[in-house]
């Protein structure tokens, strides 16, 4: 080997090592092999190449025998030889990664003669006869021979080199006495005793040991440890040899008493076990098993056949695996994890197995583990239908909400929507018969406001509350709340105000109708619970990236206040607060919902408040600045000068809510035609032009969806006429089915004058 060859091959080494110190940190190291790890690191290079083949060895020991590998030496080495080919040149560490059996055992024996040799050149100092000569040159200074052997002719080739070990021990044995040649042969056993003693044709070395050694103990000598016996009697001079052998002896007995402790408690654990541990033979004949495995077979009448005691069809196609495997090995089990039933005694009994190739004295066997799983897949399956059950419930339950939004809110749009037709400028009423009107109008926004929280409260339980991203007019909004609030908060003598910094937007994109919400639930209750004193509400924000607007919220009144106990239960559902000169009012939904509403939207609501003193909501959140002018949404609110003479069907079976949209519609003077079911609006759609439908979706003979559909079924261009969706179903799988439907807009009941302003407006202008 050159000077460069020697560097490379050390530093291929410790590339090596760091990689088995990879694997090694995953396990926990006993005690030897650490000391064995942190010895080599403090050894010269010359002393490492000699000590590593016994380090390696001990190392893949180790792997191989944690509990979770799945570990096959020979693939194991050639991986390591494809990836760190200079391994191979050096002899003493190539015999490690020999794959062929008999190959390795000839080079062993080949390299033992070559430890021979040096050992007694370095007592002779050289060699003067030619025989030794010819011998150095042939064992010591030629490469070694790799050419494969055979089975028939290992034995012939071992028995050759066992005789020329005889002649070398004679010649030598002429020239430095029997003494001599003893120590020199015992020496050259224990070295490669102590590097390759973990491989499985190590103890083809054993041959080379001439007969005279071998029969001075016992004529039966062919083991490593015998033979140990026997040098340490007949050379008791060597101290050096008896002290580690001393050692080793004592490492042993510890490690066997380790083992049999460890056998005691592995014993333990695998008896105790709530699974049933068998181990088979590929035949299937059951080798070992725990306790519960013995329930198990004694259930099928002592049976020993593992596979006799499996459904006869599940057995049948695991035997096929496992022959499969046993054939050949290499590609590993194609399955290992199998679940299966069994029927007895009128009831079904569920197992899985889970199965492992082990490896005892080269011997194939396999670890079953067979669980009873009876309980969890009853278990499971009362999971499963219970959550059916609940399936259906939730879906009666949305089903009845849906259907009591639609009665409620199908008198509240004709009540709301009649009112809103009237107007203080143009009623030629009595002052008294217009208030009346308008105490109808706010008990309704009232009864549709807790209709309205009852809905939401059952959308956010059921996680099916959805948020609107469109352009509004921020500042319209907090004008309108003003407006509304200022008259409750004159009623009762307070001093309410609505601040706004004037660095916020007047549009942003975002969902108006729950920021209203919102802001009504938490202004109204502040009104509500404030007897004098003020309520004050306040606006700031900034700008931040991406057109993006931080809005700040502040709703502070000096009102009853929230006792410190009260103060974690007021978000609850259905709490209210009651006090002495006040009762109850409302569903005790609202701040419940409004939590949930800022959550929703981005924010977090938080509270401040002492009592007899006041409290204060704060909320922070983000929206997009609107690119919306002006101009455009003053468009929408001036649509009624657009409608004139457009043509629009109704469809709608409530004479009431006809009679609403007629009146609102003849106040815009478009041409309406109305029809009381689904089937009359096609008829009618398919003799006559329209410039848009105003669909209902609850009707007889067909529905609004079942209409649309038929609509767009149409051969003409009919079918492409804008169809806006009325219902007073608020849930958004009915928006969904409306918009597979082929509708173009939906809105909810109550309908109002401006939300038929936006969509129309938004119709006509795409025309």
């Amino acid at each position: 080997m050159t000077k460069t060859e020697d560097v490379s091959l050390h530093a291929t080494i410790s590339k090596l090592l760091e990689s088995l110190k990879v694997q090694l940190s995953q396990c926990f190291i006993h005690h030897e092999l650490s000391l064995k790890l942190n010895a080599f690191e403090s050894m010269f290079e010359t002393e490492r190449l000699e000590y590593f083949p016994n380090l390696y060895l001990e190392i893949e020991e180790f792997l191989s025998l944690q509990p979770d590998a799945n570990f096959d030496k020979a693939t194991f080495r050639q991986k390591l030889i494809e990836n760190y080919p200079l391994l191979t040149s050096s002899d003493e560490i190539r015999v490690l990664f020999i794959a062929d059996s008999y190959t390795q055992k000839v080079v062993l024996a080949e390299l033992f003669l070559k430890d021979v040799l040096l050992k007694s050149k370095d007592l002779l100092g050289s060699f003067n006869t030619s025989f030794l000569l010819e011998v150095e040159d042939l064992r010591v200074h030629a490469p070694l021979s790799l050419e494969l052997v055979s089975q028939t002719n290992v034995s012939s080739i071992l028995k050759e080199l066992f005789e020329y070990s005889n002649l070398i021990q004679k010649k030598i044995q002429e020239k430095l006495g029997t003494t001599a040649i003893l120590s020199i042969y015992n020496n050259a056993y224990n070295k490669h005793f102590e590097s390759y003693y973990l491989l499985e044709n190590f103890t083809s070395t054993v041959h080379l040991v001439p007969e005279q050694l071998r029969v001075t103990q016992s004529e039966n000598l062919p083991s490593k440890a015998p033979l140990h016996r026997m040098l340490k009697s007949q050379i008791a001079t060597l101290e050096d040899l008896n002290a580690k052998l001393s050692k080793e002896i004592l490492q042993k007995t510890q490690i066997q008493k380790e083992l049999e402790e460890n056998e005691k408690l592995y014993s333990a654990v695998i008896h105790n076990s709530l699974d049933a541990n068998i181990i088979f033979n590929p035949e299937g004949l059951i080798i070992r098993s725990n306790k519960k495995a013995a329930d198990f077979i004694n259930a099928h009448e002592n049976q020993l056949n593992f596979y006799k005691l499996l459904p006869a069809d599940f057995a049948k196609n695991l035997q096929a695996i496992i022959d499969k495997f046993a054939v050949n090995s290499s590609k590993g089990l194609e399955q290992d994890f199998f679940e299966f039933e069994v029927y007895e005694n009128n009831e079904i009994t569920y197992y899985n197995l889970k199965i492992n190739p082990i490896y005892i004295n080269s011997k194939m066997l396999f670890f079953c583990v067979i669980r009873d799983i009876s309980t969890d897949i009853r278990n499971m399956i009362r999971i499963e239908e219970a959550r059916v059950i609940a399936e259906k419930s939730a879906k009666a339950k949305t089903t009845f909400l849906s259907n009591m939004s639609h009665e409620i809110r199908t008198p509240l749009n004709v009540i709301l929507g009649l009112s809103e037709l009237f107007n203080q400028k143009d009623f030629t009423g009595s002052e008294k018969e217009y208030e009346n009107i308008e105490a109808i109008r706010f008990s309704t926004e009232n009864l549709l406001m807790i209709v309205n929280d009852i809905l939401d409260f059952s959308k956010i339980e059921a996680g099916k509350l959805n948020v609107q991203k469109v352009d509004f007019n921020f500042t319209e909004l907090i004008s309108n709340l003003q407006k509304g609030f200022n008259i409750k908060a004159e009623e009762k003598g307070l001093d309410f105000s609505m601040n706004m910094t004037n660095s916020v937007p007047k549009y942003i994109v975002g969902d108006q109708y729950r920021l209203s919400q919102i802001l009504n639930n938490l202004i109204g209750n502040a009104i509500k619970f404030t007897q004098k004193g003020f309520v004050c509400v306040k606006i700031t924000g900034k700008l931040l990236e991406d057109d993006t607007f931080q809005l700040y919220f502040t709703i502070e009144d000096s009102g009853y206040g929230i006792p410190k106990e009260n103060i974690d239960y007021i978000f609850e559902s259905f709490y209210q607060m009651q006090y002495d000169k006040e009762k109850p009012e409302g569903t005790g939904l609202g701040l419940s919902i409004t939590k949930e509403l800022v959550s929703l939207l981005g924010g977090n609501l938080t509270v401040k408040s002492e009592p007899n003193t006041g409290t204060t909501f704060q909320f922070d959140l983000n929206y997009k600045v609107s690119d919306l002018s002006d101009a455009e949404l003053q468009g929408i609110q001036n649509i009624n000068h657009n409608l004139r003479h457009k043509r629009i069907l109704v469809a709608e079976d409530n004479k009431l809510n006809q009679l609403f949209i007629k009146q609102l519609l003849k106040k815009w003077d478009a041409e309406t035609t109305v029809v009381e079911n689904g089937q009359e609006a096609v008829e009618v759609v398919k003799m006559h032009d329209f410039d848009l439908i105003l669909m209902d979706i609850q009707m007889p003979v067909l529905d609004g969806l079942e209409a649309t559909a038929a609509i767009r079924a149409l051969d003409t261009n009919k079918k492409d006429v804008p169809i806006v969706a009325c219902s007073a179903d608020v849930f958004p799988e009915s928006r969904q089915k409306a918009e597979e439907a082929g509708v173009n807009y939906y809105i909810t009941k109550p309908i109002n004058a401006k939300s038929i302003n936006e969509i129309l407006y938004l119709l006509m202008s795409s025309n």
